[in-house]
């Protein structure tokens, strides 16, 4: 007998999925039986290929979408909607930062970072929220980061540590989560979040060194580590939680 796992058929739109945390997600979902729905400003033809080699009962399909222009993710919202039905589930993982001190953050790249940190992720949820509120069920996954809870992750050597703007995203992010949590529980819609530490992603790749020997669980974390807390949180298996955050950090912040 095929062990159910609570996504078959469930309709799941991920942002930033061309990139390294968000592709381990939508791999999970299909994995698990989902129609995982890509949303990234760039091809995300990685993730399809992926998808594809890796077989399954699961599908993965892209929509190009720029998740800082409110009107585009509308648009692309309505879109994917017309052609699934329904969105049941919201995995925002868009968003990204630079190690750039407080004086010298310009306007210019405090917007950036807000706008592709914290305004997409409203306005993904404000677009899908009147379908998940009408049928009285739906799980929102937001990827914040360990930056968002003590103030930016340090790393060693000259790199410094997680810039003012991105730690003040993704802390709005936190507290956005926690809003609509308070807000749509009692109408059968769930709002969590995972709180990132280090990742071997590609800016990990290029030198960045977190000094993890020390940390409780001494090793980087891997995007399938955070993928796997995703899923938890979007799956029925987390059905009595609700406005949580989950470090998944190897211990430290904690």
């Amino acid at each position: 007998m095929t062990m159910k796992t609570g996504f078959e058929d469930k309709v799941a739109v991920v942002t930033g999925a061309a990139g390294f945390i968000g592709r381990a997600i939508v791999l999970a979902l299909a994995a698990r039986g989902a129609r995982a729905v890509i949303l990234d400003r760039v091809p995300a033809d990685q993730t399809l290929e992926a998808v594809r080699a890796q077989g399954g009962s699961g599908s993965a399909s892209a929509v190009l979408c720029d998740v800082s222009d409110s009107a585009a993710v509308d648009r692309a919202m309505r879109e994917i909607e017309s052609a699934q039905g329904r969105i049941d589930i919201l995995v925002n993982c868009a968003g990204g930062g630079q190690r750039i001190g407080f004086v010298e953050t310009s306007d210019a790249e405090w917007f950036t970072q807000i706008n592709s940190n914290l305004s997409g992720a409203f306005y993904t949820m404000r677009a899908v929220l009147p379908g998940m509120l009408a049928r009285k069920s739906g799980a929102i996954v937001n990827v914040a980061s360990i930056s968002g809870i003590i103030g930016g992750l340090p790393s060693r050597g000259t790199q410094g540590r997680s810039g003012p703007a991105y730690g003040a995203a993704k802390a709005g992010l936190i507290g956005l989560t926690k809003w609509a949590a308070r807000e749509f529980g009692k109408h059968g819609v769930r709002v969590n979040a995972i709180a990132p530490g280090p990742v071997l992603t590609s800016q990990v790749m290029h030198g960045y060194d977190y000094g993890v020997d020390d940390y409780p669980i001494p090793r980087m974390g891997t995007p399938e580590d955070m993928a796997e807390a995703v899923i938890f949180l979007a799956s029925p298996a987390s059905g009595y939680i609700t406005g949580e955050v989950i470090k998944v950090t190897g211990g430290t912040g904690m």
